[in-house]
């Protein structure tokens, strides 16, 4: 653990002069924002699989049994 922290802290450089465009704060901010989106998507699309998953789908009642069975 020591090894990789001190091979870590060699590879980093000691001072940077870049240049960040005001635009990189906003694509971040549309990246991390569609990604959140995009992931409750596909959880609302795979909701009732995932619930079925973990045991607490909804039982069916005595009705839809019978409808079932057609």
């Amino acid at each position: 653990m020591v090894v990789a922290l001190l091979f870590l802290l060699l590879a980093l450089p000691g001072q940077a002069h870049a240049y960040v465009d005001p635009s990189a704060g906003s694509l971040l901010l549309q990246l991390i924002l569609g990604g959140l989106a995009g992931l409750m998507v596909a959880l609302r699309l795979s909701w009732k699989r995932l619930t079925g998953l973990f045991g607490r789908g909804r039982t069916p009642g005595p009705a839809e049994e019978r409808d079932q069975g057609r």
